[in-house]
């Protein structure tokens, strides 16, 4: 029987190790959203022959094992949970389940989870045609208000929450639920926001923060963007946050993953707006 528990702040430190050593590509396995969203969730994680374990409790679906011991983890699973069922499977983990177990699993592609992955580059210079409409946007706001930009730090991360808890007010109709407990994990990681090495960036208009963005490295080229806020009647406001970002603050990176849109019709549209190089599939495994 595995120790399956709600991650919290105690396992900090075993997780950032077993990942920075992983090197994962989905936003699943960034360490804040591991141990911030679990309580939404209802994602559990255990040490199963050295690797890491993910399992959302209410469903019995596991994450593929991370770590070099994969193969005795598998095993370990099949025996404890009689061919268990899987989610978050990207192509790589997908085909390795088919190689340990094969004909053992159908394979479902779960749309809603897809990551979107856009090069550094793009976001920052947004060249061609196809981002047109960006460039308006963000010349707009440029021509129209007195701006800034800068990094997140300890001396402007007050206004960013100052900023956050008037954007919640103005939303929290339209998502109480969503929006609530998005608002519990924003919490969480204001107050480690070092621990976690988070790198974020806002923008000011007449000296008061109208957008911030942050995230984590996630692996050696891939930094992951977890959160995005912008006052909406602020045009250009989250574009240009969006490329000021990329421009100024994300140079050692080749790429960043934005996240999935969780089934959305509006993020699925402005994911895709941006033209992602990478469209990271992932998929759901359940046992024939």
């Amino acid at each position: 029987m595995f120790d399956f528990h709600q991650p919290t702040m105690e396992d900090f430190y075993w997780l950032k190790t077993i990942l920075t050593e992983a090197q994962p590509m989905s936003c699943e396995y960034a360490l804040s959203n591991l141990i911030g969203w679990s309580t939404h969730y209802g994602a559990q994680i255990a040490e199963v022959e050295g690797c890491l374990v993910a399992k959302i409790k209410k469903n019995e679906v596991f994450g593929f094992p991370k770590g070099k011991n994969w193969e005795k983890a598998l095993d370990a699973l099949r025996k404890e949970y009689d061919y268990p069922s899987f989610y978050g499977l990207i192509i790589e983990e997908k085909e390795k389940l088919e190689q340990t177990f094969p004909q053992e699993y159908v394979f479902y592609p779960s749309r809603n989870s897809f990551d979107y992955i856009y090069r550094v580059s793009d976001l920052s210079n947004l060249s061609g045609k196809k981002y047109h409409s960006k460039r308006n946007h963000i010349s707009y706001f440029k021509k129209t208000y007195d701006w800034s930009y800068e990094e997140m730090n300890v001396k402007n991360i007050s206004d960013c929450i100052d900023m956050n808890n008037k954007w919640f007010e103005l939303n929290v109709d339209k998502d109480p639920d969503g929006i609530d407990a998005e608002r519990e994990v924003l919490d969480l990681c204001f107050r480690n926001f070092d621990l976690f090495g988070f790198v974020g960036g806002l923008l000011r208009v007449d000296g008061q923060v109208v957008a911030f963005t942050f995230g984590e490295r996630l692996n050696d080229n891939t930094f992951v963007t977890h959160f995005e806020k912008a006052f909406a009647d602020i045009r250009g406001a989250y574009p240009m946050i969006n490329n000021q970002f990329a421009l100024n603050t994300l140079g050692g990176y080749e790429f960043v993953n934005r996240e999935d849109d969780v089934g959305s019709e509006g993020l699925r549209k402005a994911k895709l707006s941006y033209y992602p190089e990478i469209l990271l599939e992932k998929f759901t495994a359940v046992k024939v």
